[in-house]
């Protein structure tokens, strides 16, 4: 574990939340006032900054203990004439080529199935060779098998105070031949569903002490995607965009243009609109995004009978009586989001305490069978189920206090990092609140629906209604104007839920309350059977014991081989070198 005494830093006794000064121990042995405590030190967010030598730092995050597969260096960067003249052709020099430590080889390519020539994009991570990208003449690419995932030249950004992120490894050559070598690439490209931004988890302590980062990105749907995700990770206000003229990308604008065309660019980055204020000009690209690929309908979880799909950027307020089942029918949608969209999140949630019980109740959703008795959990699912779930769902125990804008900065760290989808605060009474009346209520649902917002995450907020009247024994359906403390969970929340049981029936009501709008669903009501040993909510009274875990969709694995580095020694087109 990475702990502040590897970097020389004494933390004062007794604190383990907040903030802290100390001593510096890159500067203050050489200062006249050798004990000034000039070093501020945030312990929740894990970074520091000294005040006097702007030396600035994080503690590095545990990670999974995967073993990467990392391919041979064997430092043969001669290039032939011919990609030589392939890159020249691209307003790429040799000089550039050099610098970046690009190869050469045959390569087999699993989208050709045979062995053709390819260039070799050498993904390096302090000095040490981490992957390859291998790119053949047909503009088909691959990675190194099993290799760890991270940007492309890394190393070029180490300790640096600023940035250029862009989409491809042509692009990043692009700025390096135009001066600009602080630079990365992202591995994969962009994605119109979802990208997986696995390389920024595993590189994230790179940004940790950055003041900017401009998202050079390509300038189509696909690519303003990709920009706004990570623009959410790193945070807006650090970050800005580049566009490349009138084209699509830094090489595209390159070999229109010119060095002059990518310093021109570069010298106009754009800032994000400031919040709350925009023109149509600002978010022309979104309008002709939505009218392209249509309103975004969020996430369809895939529950029979549950009409509303869920969207980032807003809140779903869920009430019920106690006991009826409020926890354990978002669990339900927690497990559909994961299972459907690959969905990741944070709870909050003291009413499931310990965590252990919590993730038992999961389990047995996932899994179909009981935690006890004749049709138990094997070890076998139990690992299982563990695996499916760990690094997709955490877990939130504040040290410092109880209050919203604690639990939301525990949610921003998360999402900056691993990029969480949704979080859980489960009950909204389980937070320190100074007051709860209708004005203090509606304040802090307006700092929970802005930060949904401007973090682009959902957030399932379970909240208890007042005590509800009975008629002839039977408790009447609350509804979100019941919920205590405020009308305001009505008039605030983007979607409303109302879970309620049937006890002498055996059935479990779901009410869809409020849909802020008819592209998310429909109000209306789903009637369930609900399996108390399995905790799975069955509808139209038909069971489902099939293995959940099973409904992941698997994708299709890309075949890999290892790198040759052998020079091109077959040129398939006389023009081109591929």
């Amino acid at each position: 574990m990475d702990v502040y005494a590897n970097y020389g830093i004494t933390i004062p006794n007794g604190k383990y939340a907040g903030e802290v000064t100390t001593t510096c121990p890159q500067c203050s042995h050489t200062r006249k006032k050798k004990t000034d405590k000039c070093l501020s030190i945030n312990l929740d967010k894990r970074v520091w900054r000294c005040n006097h030598c702007e030396w600035r730092g994080a503690l590095k995050t545990e990670r999974e203990q995967k073993v990467y597969v990392r391919p041979i260096w064997k430092n043969k960067t001669q290039l032939s004439e011919k990609l030589v003249k392939w890159f020249e052709k691209r307003a790429i020099s040799q000089k550039t080529l050099l610098h970046a430590l690009i190869s050469e080889g045959r390569e087999y390519m699993p989208q050709t199935q045979k062995e053709v020539n390819t260039a070799q994009f050498n993904y390096f991570k302090d000095g040490v060779l981490i992957n390859v990208k291998y790119r053949d003449a047909e503009k088909n690419f691959k990675l190194y098998k099993d290799a760890e995932l991270i940007f492309y030249n890394l190393d070029g950004i180490k300790d640096k105070k600023e940035c250029y992120i862009v989409e491809g490894e042509m692009d990043a050559l692009s700025l390096m031949e135009s001066g600009f070598m602080n630079v990365v690439s992202v591995p994969n490209g962009a994605n119109l569903n979802t990208n997986n931004l696995a390389y920024l988890d595993n590189c994230i302590d790179y940004f940790a002490g950055m003041d900017l980062i401009h998202l050079a990105v390509d300038n189509d749907i696909a690519g303003r995607k990709l920009r706004d995700e990570l623009a959410d990770r790193f945070g807006k206000y650090r970050t800005d965009y580049i566009e490349f003229k009138d084209c699509k990308d830094a090489n595209d604008c390159l070999q229109k243009y010119g060095i002059n065309g990518i310093i021109e660019s570069v010298g106009k980055p754009i800032k994000f609109p400031l919040e709350g204020i925009y023109t149509i000009n600002d978010i022309s690209n979104e309008i002709d995004d939505m009218y392209t690929n249509g309103l975004d309908k969020g996430l369809n979880l895939g529950i029979d009978g549950f009409d509303l799909s869920i969207v980032k950027g807003y809140i779903t307020t869920i009430t019920g009586i106690p006991s009826h089942g409020k926890s354990d029918w978002l669990d339900n949608m927690c497990l559909h989001a994961r299972i459907n969209g690959n969905w990741s999140g944070a709870f909050y949630s003291p009413e499931n305490k310990p965590t252990q019980l919590h993730f038992s109740k999961m389990a047995r959703k996932l899994i179909g069978k009981y935690w006890d008795g004749s049709n138990r959990i094997n070890d076998v699912e139990l690992r299982l189920a563990k695996e499916y779930l760990d690094k997709k769902m955490w877990f939130l125990k504040p040290e410092k206090d109880f209050k919203l804008t604690s639990i939301l900065n525990m949610v921003r760290e998360l999402q900056q990092r691993y990029g969480i989808d949704y979080f859980v605060i489960d009950a909204w009474n389980k937070l320190e609140h100074k007051d709860n009346d209708t004005y203090t209520v509606g304040k802090n649902l307006d700092e929970l629906g802005m930060f949904c917002e401007d973090n682009h995450i959902h957030s399932f907020l379970v909240a208890h209604p007042t005590k509800m009247p009975k008629e002839n024994g039977i408790y009447e359906v609350p509804t979100l104007y019941n919920i205590a403390g405020s009308s305001n969970f009505y008039n605030k929340t983007d979607n409303g839920i109302c879970v309620y049981r049937d006890f002498q029936k055996g059935i479990t009501t779901v009410y869809r309350q409020k849909i802020k709008f008819d592209h998310w669903g429909v109000e209306g009501f789903s009637e369930y059977t609900y399996d108390i040993p399995s905790k799975r909510y069955f509808a139209n009274g038909v069971p489902d014991n099939t293995n959940w875990i099973t409904k992941l969709q698997v994708q299709p694995k890309i075949e890999f081989s290892m790198p040759i580095n052998n020079n091109f020694l077959t040129i398939i087109d006389e023009e081109d070198p591929f």
